[in-house]
């Protein structure tokens, strides 16, 4: 149980803004696929589904590539154990939405026939994805990649369902992203970057708990009294001393 306080007590911050990244990278790939959609162009559905899904996954390397170099000073100096999987958990925290979606969907699939709301949230939690998985159908047995083809142009899919139309679409899309969270972590945490770009701003520094800022906050609090004490006496002192040479 410790481990998990002190996991979520380091790292639920950036499982936060890994899930806050999705949302805001949902609502863009969602407005971009529903813009193309309305163009009708299968072309510019699928470069600006690419766009969105790599921008997304761009995000999620950079949460990820950050925590692995904050952590990287405590590894190198013993502090703590390097764990290759904290991005991986960090990632799984992150997507709890969407394998809850994935849950609410494979029942609603077992009870009903339709999707119901599960299956437009799914759509709405993951719109980065909805160009690609509108482009891409099943039919139970084998995948067909829609690229205004004629088969779909005649309208004779032969039982081809869009992909977001199966609720385990939502647990396969979620592995692109734990990937790339348990790969930006080990690469930060061994201080390897794609990029010149990617450089701390300032040396790594082993991330501090809540009561370890607590603890420097109220050490510094005991400094300043000490120094506005010793000021106070020095200024009395001087007082006594002036007094005296006057006397």
């Amino acid at each position: 149980m410790q481990r998990i306080k002190d996991f979520f007590v380091r790292y639920s911050y950036d499982s936060v803004k890994m899930m806050l990244d999705q949302v805001v990278l949902s609502i863009f790939g969602f407005s971009m696929a529903i813009a193309t959609l309305n163009a009708e162009s299968s072309t510019l559905l699928l470069w600006t589904g690419i766009a969105s899904i790599i921008f997304y996954l761009a995000l999620i390397w950079g949460v990820a590539w950050k925590m692995g170099v904050t952590d990287r000073s405590g590894i190198e100096m013993g502090n703590r154990k390097f764990k290759p999987f904290t991005g991986t958990l960090v990632s799984l925290v992150a997507n709890i939405p969407n394998l809850l979606v994935a849950f609410a969907f494979m029942i609603n699939t077992l009870v009903s026939d339709g999707t119901g709301i599960s299956g437009l949230i799914g759509r709405l939690l993951n719109g980065m994805y909805l160009g690609v998985m509108t482009l891409l159908n099943f039919n139970g047995k084998e995948l067909h990649y829609c690229l205004e083809c004629e088969l779909c142009t005649m309208g004779n899919t032969n039982g081809f369902d869009c992909l977001h139309a199966y609720w385990w679409t939502y647990i396969i899309i979620t592995l692109p992203a734990i990937l790339v969270s348990t790969f930006g972590y080990i690469m930060g945490a061994k201080g390897k970057a794609l990029s010149g770009f990617m450089r701390p701003a300032i040396p790594a520094s082993d991330r501090p708990t809540r009561q370890e800022i607590k603890e420097k906050k109220a050490e510094a609090k005991s400094k300043t009294q000490l120094k506005t004490n010793d000021r106070t006496r020095a200024q009395i002192k001087a007082e006594r001393e002036k007094n005296q040479d006057k006397e």
